[in-house]
């Protein structure tokens, strides 16, 4: 049987199904709130910038890979602070990193935004972390 431990907080459960589906919780950088949505895994994807906008390149992996796409969500608050994001990066179970062809640009035009942040990976590569600027987002829970 799973136990869930729940700790009411006005209206927060921690420990509950709805925050173990936010993966690492929502973490803020520079003024950017970030929260992980999901992680898939695909043999091919589209390299988008983030927020998306006119750049759509394909990409199809290699045999013996594929690509973990790290589904995020942004909201950008009161104390945003602009300029140049690096790409964020991918940490596996194992401790290796790996980068992403997909840049942060024009953050801060629209208020919300969703983005797919693909990583190319060896296949059945799990997901432990993504790192974007100072901010770490656990994705263990969301890549099983």
């Amino acid at each position: 049987m799973r136990r869930i431990l729940a700790v009411v907080c006005g209206a927060t459960l921690i420990g509950s199904p709805l925050f173990a589906a936010q993966g690492g919780g929502t973490k803020t950088t520079r003024g950017l709130e970030v929260s992980a949505a999901s992680v898939e895994h695909a043999a091919k994807t589209s390299l988008k910038d983030c927020p998306p906008g006119a750049n759509t390149v394909g990409s199809t992996a290699k045999p013996g890979e594929e690509f973990a796409i790290v589904n995020l969500n942004f909201k950008v608050l009161p104390a945003f602070k602009p300029g140049t994001f690096r790409r964020p990066v991918l940490t596996d179970a194992g401790g290796k990193t790996y980068n992403t062809a997909v840049s942060l640009v024009d953050v801060g035009k629209v208020p919300e935004f969703s983005c797919a942040i693909p990583f190319r990976v060896p296949a059945g590569t799990k997901a432990k972390s993504i790192q974007i600027e100072d901010a770490s987002i656990d994705l263990s829970v969301l890549d099983k």
